[in-house]
């Protein structure tokens, strides 16, 4: 996907005009909807992506056994949700304007896919941390994240 803040604030005025009128945006423009979805998720990768050295440091604790796997969910659980918090601010900034020529970093494609997953072990395994199944996922995970930010 090729970011173009233009088209990014257009397409949040036409959703915020069909909540006003008591419109679903989905309904009203499906395409419209599924192209401004695939903004904010771009937004929301990136602004992972920012933060991906405490990511990798919170991973990095688990696999090394400082902390444990409940400890980790939480500790992931709560960075994750103070990025989304963080992302609906941004999302604001742009919507206003105040950040003129924003442009994602190519490199945060595809890095909510690994959020989202990392997300989906916690909940998965919500019931039995221990499990080596779980520790092996995290660690496998790791490791990719780590080579890719050597790569940097």
């Amino acid at each position: 996907m090729t970011y173009n803040q233009k088209r990014y604030i257009e397409l949040l005025k036409r959703s915020e005009d069909f909540k006003n009128l008591g419109k679903s945006f989905y309904q009203e423009s499906k395409d419209e909807y599924l192209e401004l979805s695939e903004y904010e998720g771009a937004i929301q990768s990136y602004l992972y992506w920012k933060s991906r050295t405490l990511f990798a440091l919170l991973m990095e604790k688990f696999v090394n056994r400082i902390i444990s796997g409940e400890e980790f969910s939480d500790s992931f659980l709560e960075l994750r949700q103070r990025l989304i918090y963080e992302c609906d601010s941004f999302r604001k900034e742009l919507a206003s304007e105040k950040l003129k020529d924003f442009q994602l970093d190519s490199r945060s494609y595809g890095f909510g896919s690994l959020i989202s997953f990392l997300r989906a072990e916690c909940d998965n395994f919500s019931e039995d941390y221990q499990n080596e199944e779980f520790y092996d996922s995290i660690k496998d995970c790791f490791l990719k994240l780590q080579k890719a930010l050597n790569e940097e």
